[in-house]
């Protein structure tokens, strides 16, 4: 989606408040004996986590994170990426069960990309989290401070 004005992440003063919502629906649905379809769990689980990675920021292409190529150029076309693929923090969390959700959904982390970058990482989907920024050679900008953000030992 192309955008005209640089670029300016604004926490949401709501954020911490999405989350919690989320998590807690989040466990619910995992709950044992929760007597729900798969692929509905599936479905609301999805939900959930793209109101945890979009919940700090103003419009999904509006994150905390960006590449270097978005912070830098005011009418790029974005995407919004889940840095930890959604899919398996879904897997994870089904897996896992409601123990295991503050630790996974903890990754739900949301970077704004160029389109060009989303098809570079497509083509390292064997790896997951800010390893497969690295190894696509993408600069991140933690938008908050406007510093580069180090992907290393995340």
């Amino acid at each position: 989606m192309p955008r005209s004005a640089k670029y300016e992440f604004r926490e949401d003063p709501a954020a911490k408040t999405i989350v919690q919502s989320a998590v807690r629906l989040i466990k619910l649905i995992l709950k044992d004996g929760a007597d729900i379809l798969p692929e509905h769990r599936r479905m609301v689980l999805d939900a959930a986590l793209w109101k945890i990675a979009e919940a700090e920021c103003h419009g999904k292409h509006k994150t905390r994170f960006c590449s270097l190529a978005v912070f830098s150029s005011p009418d790029c076309d974005c995407q919004h990426d889940h840095v930890f693929q959604k899919a398996k923090m879904i897997d994870d969390l089904i897996k896992g069960g409601p123990n295991s959700v503050d630790e996974i959904v903890s990754k739900a982390v949301a970077c704004t990309i160029t389109s060009e970058e989303h098809l570079i990482l497509n083509r390292h989907k064997n790896l997951d989290g800010w390893e497969r920024y690295r190894k696509a050679g993408i600069t991140v900008i933690d938008a908050r401070t406007g510093m580069v953000f180090s992907t290393t030992h995340r």
